[in-house]
């Protein structure tokens, strides 16, 4: 029982993180670019209720109407099941915009469709025109929670990639019935597990989005549990604190924060940053222990985190934390010491994710006990699931097809390394060349933002209008915008080059895009991540 309850926290560690997305931003947050999507022209040829009278692929399946309530116009609810247990839910407005909009899932999915952050998602997306799609990957983690699920190989099957494909593949065709036509595009929108199921969908069926949005995605499921149960391994017994997180986080501050040519409390690239703690962190005096300073156990401790678990077989180099995430204010609001640290000293969110991959990815063995975790000779062993999981860097069908994406990631995420991004993402330019990936792929990094949100950067991330204009009318995007706004006043108004040039201060005003520059890195600049 202990066991299953951490399990279900950890579920709502990290689907926290990505409801935290929704209200204070995210996608249909900014204004339409050249493309109006909110101009709803189309409107239903069947009654709502006639659809469950259609022959359909579904095992069970309901629809009703749903009344119109604030800004969320009257819409068809359709949900059941498809084969295989894939739990389903397709919204269909009765006024639409002739786009279909599904939106990813978070940790080992499971949701149910009732969870407040995939309703916001679906009323935001509903709010603007759109039809809906969302799929619970095959299981319900209420009654399958963390990887338990993993066990059975069609259920594997599902999360790793073929529920979102079969679903979307019906919600066509659901809107073919109701409206009598399919949609003309079809949109992806994820983060962490949402954003692997963007880009697997890229690679495995290309054909089924015509734009995908992708944030900090889990390409790399094996590595990061590795991760968490190193961090796990750091700080056990080292009396780190959240607060003393904070300390040190004002002290990689005072020293990185003007490398990037203006100190605004941000530092743009973190991998540019030397922090020693035992050097650059205050350092607590014999026999004393604060909130203050680091003692040697302590900054011992952080250093294994900055570096990582040695890069032996089956372990890339990125696998790493880069100094700046340390922001931890308050635990429990997507800060670093959620993912690193907890106030009890039980196990971390990523190490209790990581129990659970271990046990039903990894080893198939319920019994396997992840502390006993070996860092020299397990990691490669531990990699049974990679080739369902994680996707590959092959994209050129998608390319072929007129497919368009977009991945973005923040610099302080302390859940997934943005190394795992641009470790992904220079895999892909070696395969076909940069002006070739950049016509269809572009990755934007967004300093001082957590996962998937939160953070101390600017954290409002909207990539959906200029992922719409780039498939509708062939404008790429050049800068991707990003703000963070406080009670109203605006403290953050960025707008960043895509990867890998570098976004530049060039004077005035910093809050004015304007006044930055894409400059291309310098050879010497560029750090390999593996």
């Amino acid at each position: 029982m202990k066991r299953v309850l951490s399990m279900l926290t950890a579920a709502v560690l990290l689907t926290s993180a990505l409801r935290a997305a929704v209200p204070d931003g995210g996608s249909f947050s900014s204004q339409p670019g050249q493309v109006d999507w909110r101009a709803t022209a189309l409107r239903a040829r069947t009654v709502c209720g006639d659809i469950e009278r259609e022959k359909f692929v579904a095992t069970q399946m309901s629809a009703k109407v749903v009344a119109r309530a604030g800004n969320v116009p009257e819409y068809c609810r359709i949900e059941g099941f498809l084969p295989s247990e894939i739990g389903f839910e397709v919204n269909l407005p009765l006024a639409w915009n002739g786009r279909l909009y599904m939106h990813g899932n978070g940790g080992y999915s499971g949701e149910a469709p009732a969870a407040p952050y995939i309703q916001l998602k679906r009323d935001n997306a509903l709010a603007n025109g759109f039809a809906t799609a969302w799929t619970d990957t095959g299981h319900r983690a209420s009654r399958q929670p963390g990887g338990t699920f993993a066990q059975s190989p069609v259920a594997l099957t599902n999360h790793a990639y073929l529920a979102v494909h079969v679903t979307v593949e019906f919600a066509k065709q659901l809107s073919a019935a109701f409206y009598g036509h399919a949609p003309h595009f079809s949109y992806w929108d994820g983060c962490s597990t949402g954003g692997r199921q963007g880009v697997m969908e890229a690679y495995r069926f290309p054909k089924d989005f015509n734009g995908i949005l992708a944030g900090a995605p889990t390409l790399d499921w094996t590595s990061v549990m590795i991760n968490g149960l190193w961090q796990q391994s750091a700080t056990k017994g080292s009396g780190l604190t959240v607060e003393k997180l904070q300390t040190v986080f004002k002290a990689v501050m005072s020293k990185c924060d003007a490398i990037d040519g203006l100190k605004d409390g941000l530092i743009d690239d973190p991998r540019q940053c030397v922090f020693d703690p035992h050097r650059d962190a205050p350092r607590c005096a014999a026999g004393e222990d604060d909130d203050t300073c680091l003692t040697q156990t302590q900054a011992d401790a952080l250093q294994k985190i900055y570096d990582g678990p040695p890069k032996g077989p089956g372990m890339p180099n990125w696998v790493r934390e880069y100094p700046g995430l340390e922001e931890s204010s308050v635990l429990g609001a997507n800060g670093g010491a959620q993912w690193i640290l907890t106030r009890d000293g039980s196990p971390n969110t990523l190490a209790m994710m990581a129990d659970s991959w271990m046990k039903y990815f990894s080893f198939g063995n319920p019994a396997y006990d992840a502390s006993k975790f070996d860092f020299i000779r397990d990691p490669s062993r531990a990699r049974a699931a990679d080739e369902q999981m994680n996707p590959k860097p092959y994209l050129k069908a998608f390319n072929d097809t007129g497919g368009k994406m977009i991945m973005w990631w923040g610099w302080s995420d302390a859940a997934l390394n943005p190394g795992m991004g641009i470790d992904f993402y220079d895999r892909v330019v070696a395969n076909y060349g940069l002006a070739n990936t950049q016509r269809f792929y572009r990755f934007y990094l967004i300093p001082g933002v957590s996962h998937c949100a939160g953070g101390y950067g600017p954290c409002d991330v909207d990539g959906m209008p200029a992922l719409i204009d780039w498939v509708e009318k062939g404008v790429a995007p050049g800068r991707l915008g990003a703000r963070r706004v406080v009670d109203g006043k605006t403290v953050y108004n960025r707008a960043y080059c895509a990867y890998p040039a570098a976004t530049r201060y060039q004077g005035g005003d910093p809050e004015v895009p304007a006044n930055f520059q894409c400059a291309q890195l310098k050879t010497d600049e560029g750090v390999s991540n593996r």
